[in-house]
């Protein structure tokens, strides 16, 4: 899920937590094969537009497929109609064709053309997606037949009192051998989940002030609602994630907790995509898709925790501060 923008989106991959949903430009071209919808989407309440990424594979017999990958003509379809409906009521609600490099997302340089860069759009606010409810969507070639589909379930939206650990009124209190733990409580919907904390920082230099933020990725792929790690870990973070520079005064502002939870195709993916890996494994990584008419790709859900403006306690603030560990980081 990288997440926090204006409009928040997960191009394809669009997943792997998160993080879970991020952008992959080194799909492997199928061979001997035409005609291959290659599909990814994620839906979530909590981003102001969908988008779904809609290409094709291919080949050919004397023309290498890397070459072939650069030409927009043969990755993507023309006249296909993108839809996501509605199951429960039927409702349709076709997405507009739109270049991602304009959109703000440019695609990074790789094995496939970076320009353009369509995908297919649609604003949250037009469809309202509602937990538990399935969404299909449907991709159509302009004869109307059906390219592919699949379904998914949308994730219920977290609550504002969905964290039960730290509490909201706590400030965060990290002991050097006390466990810190972080508990939740979510729907039936979401099984996989990612944990991040956002620590924004100021620094002094000169007589300048910069305003920082840094990510701790302290979970991921979890299948439970809960992760506990000891209070050491936050300081011997911090210590790794600036410069040593005496000339550099730090002053801590507040803390993000995020919370990304994704959807059971998500987990299937990641599982099936870890199945086959180690020691013992054949090499062969097994490929996953919940599309129809042997199409690749991923359709599925996601949803998004965030409580911000978060401080620390005292003691901590006064253990970052002189704490063996953090000492050389000069924080004041």
């Amino acid at each position: 899920m990288n997440i926090i923008k204006s409009v928040s989106v997960n191009l394809a991959l669009f997943v792997l937590i998160i993080s879970f949903f991020s952008c992959s430009n080194e799909f492997d071209l199928t061979e001997g094969k035409v005609d291959i919808p290659v599909v990814y989407g994620i839906i979530s309440d909590i981003d102001t537009a969908t988008y779904i990424r809609v290409e094709r594979a291919f080949s050919d017999e004397e023309t290498s497929a890397f070459i072939l990958a650069k030409d927009p003509a043969l990755l993507y379809y023309d006249n296909i109609e993108v839809s996501i409906v509605h199951v429960k009521t039927g409702n349709s609600f076709r997405l507009t064709r739109v270049d991602g490099n304009l959109e703000g997302y440019q695609r990074a340089p790789g094995t496939f053309a970076d320009a353009p860069n369509y995908l297919y759009k649609i604003k949250t606010s037009e469809i309202n997606y509602i937990g538990k409810d399935d969404y299909k969507l449907v991709v159509k070639r302009n004869d109307g037949s059906v390219l592919t589909e699949a379904t998914t379930e949308a994730i219920t939206p977290y609550s504002a009192g969905s964290v039960s650990a730290p509490n909201a009124s706590s400030k965060l209190s990290f002991s050097y051998n006390t466990d810190f733990r972080i508990r939740w409580s979510g729907s039936n919907e979401g099984v996989i989940h990612d944990i991040k904390m956002l620590f924004h920082v100021s620094e002094v230099k000169n007589n300048e002030t910069k305003d920082t933020t840094i990510t701790w990725n302290l979970a991921r792929n979890l299948i439970r609602t809960d992760h506990t790690f000891k209070g050491r870990t936050f300081y011997e973070f911090m210590n790794g994630a600036f410069i040593k520079d005496p000339s550099i005064e730090r002053y801590f502002n507040s803390a993000e907790l995020v919370i990304i939870t994704g959807g059971q195709a998500v987990k299937d993916y990641i599982s099936i995509g870890q199945a086959n890996l180690g020691i013992t494994s054949s090499g062969e990584i097994p490929v996953y898709s919940n599309l129809s008419n042997d199409a690749v790709g991923l359709f599925s859900a996601r949803t998004e925790f965030k409580r911000s403006d978060i401080e620390l306690a005292p003691p901590t603030l006064d253990s970052l501060r002189n704490g063996i560990i953090t000492k050389s980081l000069n924080f004041k």
